[in-house]
């Protein structure tokens, strides 16, 4: 494994990236080990819900990075630890689909991503704890996963999705799902735009475009993933993909990027 180090840790202290695959496999053995549990289902909206595995999850996540790196900024999904003005900043989701975990269909994941406070992205897990598979990488340095190389939007297979409550959110969705049938060869909502991140940069799925759904710990992670296997993550407008606040992103193999965009807006 490829490891990192944040600027102000030690050489004695182990790597972001293998603290973060620790991590992400903690979180992950909760979810798995108690997937028959009664879920205890709480909404916070019509559209978003939480389990007690998310807060148990992240409290399994929080506990690992913080037996490593003591004074690092923890945020998660479900709460905050530390101190802001740490030297790097932890962005946790427990439980990246959570819907479909409550609900028994077999995609979801955990997303540990790591960064400078304030700056770049250092390194991201997706794991998903079902099958077993562990998507890592660190900013910069080689990787073993690799987008896909389709070139042509019409033969791309590419993902969407909305998590939100809002009529004018969801009718701009409707739209925009219908641009990209006609564009390419087909869409599909998975619920989990973690691990849909993930696939991307495995080379399974081409493309991403969601808007009004996703917050830093949905796709940080995601986004290592996709940059270090030669894919591309942007806002709507081609800039650098928002870390704070709503996370709209069109993500893809890199290859299919501009004509993703152009369709998406």
């Amino acid at each position: 494994m490829i490891g990192l180090r944040c600027p102000a840790v030690a050489p004695s202290e182990p790597s972001l990236l293998a603290v973060a695959e620790a991590a992400a496999r903690a979180g992950g053995a909760v979810l798995r080990d108690r997937l028959q549990r009664p879920k205890e289902v709480a909404a916070k909206g019509r559209t978003d819900i939480v389990t007690w595995a998310d807060a148990a999850a992240q409290t399994a996540i929080v506990d690992v990075i913080s037996a490593a790196f003591p004074d690092h900024h923890i945020i998660g999904e479900e709460g905050l630890v530390g101190d802001p003005g740490a030297p790097c900043t932890w962005i946790v989701d427990p439980l990246d689909g959570t819907s479909n975990y409550a609900h028994g269909i077999p995609f979801f994941c955990v997303s540990v991503a790591v960064r400078q406070t304030g700056g770049p992205l250092l390194a991201g897990v997706v794991y998903d704890p079902l099958r077993g598979e562990c998507f890592a990488a660190a900013a910069g340095q080689p990787s073993e996963l690799t987008a896909s190389a389709t070139t042509d939007l019409r033969a791309a297979i590419v993902t969407s999705g909305i998590q939100n409550d809002d009529p004018a959110a969801i009718a701009a969705f409707g739209p925009r799902v219908v641009a990209l049938y006609r564009s390419c060869r087909g869409v599909r909502v998975l619920g989990s735009p973690a691990l849909a991140l993930a696939y991307i940069a495995a080379g399974r799925i081409d493309g991403m475009v969601q808007k009004d759904a996703l917050w830093a710990w949905d796709v940080a992670a995601g986004i290592v993933l996709v940059e270090a296997a030669g894919g591309r993550v942007t806002g709507f407008h081609g800039q650098p993909p928002p870390l704070e606040g709503r996370a709209d992103i069109v993500a893809s193999n890199g290859l299919i990027h501009e004509a993703l965009l152009a369709v998406s807006r």
